[in-house]
């Protein structure tokens, strides 16, 4: 028994040693040979620090870390190396591998970094050197496990410029190789992940999972994924198809989503995207399934197309707290080739949105994305107040109205441009405003109530009727809008035809409260108006600036640089006006235009509410009497509308009847030197003259002035600066002459009698009220009154002669070459 167990032990002992050897040999010559093995294999230079190797314990399983490993790239394009590792683990069944059974159970990466780039024609990631066996054995390949932690990937294809850049905390990847096949599953979460495509960011710093199978065929060239799931953030999608990489590439892929809010879905999309809804807020349900699909080689590009489902989705204007709740919403968009927009399509067929009292439906379908033709058919009754909160209106605040559209809209939107295509608006259908009232900020109006319906084809636009309502000013307008496809055109020809009636109209407060924002307004449009008008008025108790007339009637025209009257009856300052008014652009600024034929006006009021015609010489406190006669003015208003003094010009042929001059500071001066007080306050039956205003002086031709005490013969100028020169002939009676001691003057031969018994005296009088120099000067006056008579003879021979008439012309000057605009 003792034999027997001393051979057992023997035998045992030899086995063990035996054992040993053979573990020691595969440890001893494993890590040589691995090392050449690697080296031989590859076409770049490969590094690595310590190399250990265990399995003893574990045979014939075989581990081998290497620390500090760097592989170079095949082809530069990081200048980094392709891969860094802190540690690199391989585990292999060593009989496996001896039998030609080519299978790692394992590949472990810790700390490392891994940069990978495709290019048009090769990548960077080619470091298996070229095989010179050309037998047709069958070969086959497969790592069970690789395993990445804490690892930093970044990845670049530069043919369509995409680009992915993440760091994995834990990956998972198998791969096996077998005849012209590869097959990868791929298990990874990524953090703070880049995903960009041509300069847009898609993913941009947020977390992706992926959970993938890929079949790979190297010699049909083909990719097919198996049913895969990606999610990013909280958006899941589901995925599959299949992409072939030759000559004859093309790709066929399919997406859907699961149930996902459509704060998730807005939370992965572009910056480019988001930022222009930085006001919006959706909450919600969203449902997508989508494929990418086509031919990708040559000029060749796919089509994307996906269809979306809305549901129970609410959109919120945050700064205006307002919401469309209940949002139920399907549709799809398509772009057969990805490279030309111009091709794609989106269809929206939204069923229900509410909010309160808002509801909106209809059918939104938008082709060509490069120019989009955008069209809408459906239903709107929405409160005015969440209507201008959408349009991000600031200067209106709506206290009341609701608005009811009805029809089909549609208009092109040149993108590359910024505006709309001309001539592209379309309306088929009805748009009606009840009772909208609020407050406008600039000018500061306060709206009691507008009512509005329209209804529109393809042909016209139609006001049915326009009511308005602000501050103490009403009105109403019927008519038409021709041209109405330019309507929204900057060039627009768009010309609205009708009747408006208007009472209480102020147009002071039509400009904006502040001067600035009027000059920005002024500077930022070369336009008067933003359409034209063909419109016939009726203006009752019509206000602007001082001015007030009881009535207006005539035709409003407009071609959007100039407005115009040219017929306009007017009914003001106690008598009657028939006038032509014309404003229009000239150069930065404007050219008032006025023609008129007056009739029993009131000079005082005329002065008065017309602020002196910017002038304090002679004022409505210095007139009086009844006016008739022709007007002609013209001024350049500046972008405030205020006159621009230098460049008024007017000329007035004028007849004043029980007419008064009273306190005028040059003939109360000129009653002091005289010494005759009636001169303070001249009156007179008829008055006849032709004025002229031109570079700040108003030019006076001779003109009497009569009545029963003295005449007053007077021509001269006097500026807008108060200086005055005057040539005076002062004809009084025989006892007013007594009474100022004219006979001790008379002697001094300055004064002599007239034909009518009484005395005449000429006399100058030049400068400022200030400083205003009266003396005597015979000669003078009666050369400049003897050259007017002789005037006035010529005129009255030619008329006999029939040459001419005893009327006097106005000479009108032409305006337009007086200053160049």
């Amino acid at each position: 028994m003792k034999k027997t167990l001393k051979i057992l032990a023997a035998v045992l002992f030899v086995l063990i040693l035996f054992l040993s050897g053979v573990v020691y040999y595969f440890y001893t010559n494993i890590k040589p040979i691995l090392v050449t093995e690697i080296n031989k294999a590859l076409a770049v230079e490969v590094n690595v620090g310590d190399i250990s190797i265990s399995g003893i314990r574990d045979f014939p399983n075989l581990g081998v870390k290497f620390t500090n490993v760097t592989i170079n790239e095949s082809t530069p394009f990081y200048q980094k190396k392709l891969l860094e590792a802190a540690e690199l683990s391989l585990f292999v069944d060593i009989i496996r591998l001896y039998k030609g059974e080519y299978v790692i159970d394992g590949i472990v990466l810790r700390g490392g970094q891994l940069y990978v780039a495709d290019f048009i024609n090769g990548n960077n990631y080619d470091i298996i050197k070229p095989s010179t066996d050309s037998s047709n054995t069958t070969l086959s390949f497969e790592i069970k496990s690789l395993k990445l932690y804490d690892c930093k990937i970044r990845y670049e294809h530069t043919p369509s410029r995409f680009k992915m850049n993440g760091f994995t905390p834990y990956s998972q990847i198998g791969l096996k190789y077998k005849d012209e096949n590869t097959f990868l599953s791929i298990k990874t979460q990524l953090e703070s992940t880049l995903v960009s495509l041509e300069g847009n960011k898609y993913v941009n710093k947020q977390n992706l999972s992926i959970n993938t199978a890929l079949t790979i065929n190297t010699l049909k060239e083909f990719v097919v994924i198996d049913p895969s799931n990606i999610k990013i953030q909280e958006v899941k999608l589901s995925t599959r198809g299949k992409v072939s990489y030759g000559k004859l590439s093309d790709i066929d892929i399919a997406f859907t989503n699961e149930n996902t809010t459509t704060q998730s879905l807005l939370s992965i999309l572009p910056s480019s995207i988001t930022e222009s809804m930085s006001n919006l807020q959706l909450k919600g349900e969203v449902i997508l399934d989508g494929s990418i699909k086509g031919k990708t080689y040559g000029r060749n590009q796919p089509g994307f197309e996906v269809s979306f489902d809305i549901k129970n989705t609410d959109l919120t204007v945050i700064d205006k707290n307002i919401s469309l709740n209940g949002i139920i919403a399907k549709g799809n968009v398509k772009i057969p080739n990805i490279s030309q927009l111009n091709s794609a399509s989106a269809t929206c067929k939204l069923s229900y949105a509410s909010s309160g009292n808002n509801q909106l439906s209809g059918d939104i379908t938008v082709s060509d994305f490069d120019t989009p033709h955008i069209t809408w058919d459906g239903e709107a009754n929405l409160d005015a107040a969440f209507l201008f909160a959408l349009a991000n209106n600031t200067n209106f605040e709506t206290t009341n109205g609701r608005v009811q559209v009805a029809g089909q809209f549609g208009l092109v939107y040149d993108a590359a441009h910024e505006v709309l295509l001309e001539n592209s608006l379309t309306y088929n259908g009805s748009v009606i405003l009840e009772k909208l009232s609020g407050t406008l900020q600039n000018p500061e109006i306060k709206l009691n109530n507008l009512n509005l319906n329209l209804s529109a084809n393809n042909q016209k636009m139609v006001i049915n009727s326009l009511d308005f309502d602000y501050n103490k000013t009403t009105g109403n307008l019927k008519g038409i809008i021709e041209n109405y496809t330019s309507l929204l055109d900057e060039n627009t020809s768009a010309q609205i035809v009708g009747d408006l009636s208007v009472t209480n109209l102020n147009v002071n407060e039509l400009f904006t409260t502040s001067a600035t924002e009027s000059e920005e307004q002024s500077t930022s449009s070369a336009f008067l108006i933003p359409v034209n008008c063909e419109l016939k008025t009726d203006f009752t108790n019509f206000v602007y600036n001082d001015f007030h007339a009881e009535s207006m009637t005539g035709t409003l025209l407009s071609d959007r640089t100039s407005i115009s009257m040219p017929n306009v009856y007017i009914k003001a300052l106690e008598g009657t006006t028939t006038a032509a008014i014309k404003v229009k652009k000239w150069g930065e600024n404007h050219l008032l235009d006025i023609q008129a034929d007056l009739s029993s006006i009131n000079i005082t009021q005329l002065f008065k509410q017309f602020n002196n015609f910017e002038q304090s010489e002679i004022t409505d406190k210095h007139l009086s009497g009844t006016l008739s006669g022709k007007i002609i003015a013209k001024v350049i208003l500046d972008k405030q509308f205020e006159p621009i003094l230098p460049k008024l010009y007017a000329k007035a042929d004028i007849i004043i009847e029980n007419g008064a001059l009273i306190n005028y500071e040059p003939l109360r001066q000129l009653s002091k030197f005289v010494n005759i007080k009636e001169l303070e306050k001249v009156r007179f039956k008829t008055l006849k003259n032709t004025i002229e205003i031109f570079d700040e002086t108003i030019y006076i031709p001779r003109m009497m002035i009569e009545n029963s005490a003295l005449n007053l013969e007077l021509e001269g100028t006097h500026t807008f600066g108060n200086y005055m020169r005057y040539s005076i002939g002062l004809s009084v009676a025989e006892l007013l002459a007594t009474k100022a001691n004219w006979i001790a003057k008379k002697a001094e031969k300055r004064i002599e009698n007239n034909s009518k018994g009484g005395l005449t005296a000429y006399i100058i009088m030049e400068g400022t009220p200030d400083d205003l120099k009266i003396r005597y000067d015979k000669a003078t006056v009666k050369e400049n009154v003897k050259e007017e008579v002789k005037k006035e003879k010529q005129n009255f021979l030619r008329a006999l002669k029939g040459e001419g008439t005893l009327e006097t012309n106005v000479e009108i000057k032409d305006y337009d070459n007086v200053w160049d605009e």
